[in-house]
């Protein structure tokens, strides 16, 4: 139904064994914001984290978790997904900062991080969380930079959704929704990793829907 399901939907319908398609009824942008979140809420390895620089602000980082629907990001020099790790922020470190201008690097968690080797399967990265009683864990190869990232949430949602309808990487598959020729949006769902891209008009039998498909 035309703008019912977004993310939050399409998630219960994949946990389900099902699939959502986004509405069109959003811009490009913002309807690939809603396909990321849906990416990005269920993985058995995350091996392309969102991830922070020390310098940027706590600001950026509630901004994020705000859009992305997580609590906490890897931080590595600079900032990339597979860059050297300098440390971990979630929402315990900065439920305190009043100044949202301020640095990751100060308030991020740097010492004693929880990490486990690459290849660290699901099952052991469990216990590794028990043991430490943190909901995310590390993956770092032997030079320092990130490999990927595991949390207990993803564990619990595996376990809790054995029927989920999910990628080859455990993520939950989503779809969207969008017009005749609207190059541009399919461009951007694209980029957000989009599962199946459906035509969504009136008319199936005109000759501008079967030329976009």
């Amino acid at each position: 139904m035309d703008t019912v399901t977004e993310s939050a939907l399409a998630i219960a319908m994949a946990q389900e064994g099902g699939i959502g398609i986004i509405h069109k009824n959003l811009s490009p942008e913002a309807q690939a914001r809603e396909v990321s979140k849906v990416k990005r809420s269920e993985n058995g390895v995350i091996t392309d984290p969102i991830t922070l620089r020390p310098d940027d602000t706590v600001s950026r980082a509630l901004t994020l978790m705000d859009q992305q629907n997580v609590s906490g990001f890897p931080v590595t020099a600079d900032g990339s997904a597979h860059g050297t790790v300098a440390g971990i922020l979630t929402k315990r470190d900065i439920k305190f900062v009043t100044d949202p201008a301020s640095r990751v690097a100060d308030v991020m968690t740097r010492e004693h991080l929880v990490t486990a080797p690459a290849q660290t399967s699901p099952e052991d990265a469990e216990a590794i969380l028990n043991r430490a009683r943190v909901e995310k864990l590390l993956l770092v190869r032997e030079d320092g930079t990130l490999a990927g990232l595991i949390t207990m949430r993803d564990i619990e949602n595996i376990r809790t959704h054995p029927l989920a309808c999910r990628d080859e990487r455990g993520r939950l598959r989503v779809g969207a929704a969008v017009g005749v020729h609207d190059l541009q949006r399919v461009d951007a769902l694209i980029e957000a990793e989009v599962d199946v891209i459906v035509v969504d008009t009136a008319h199936g039998h005109s000759a501008n829907v079967i030329s976009t498909v």
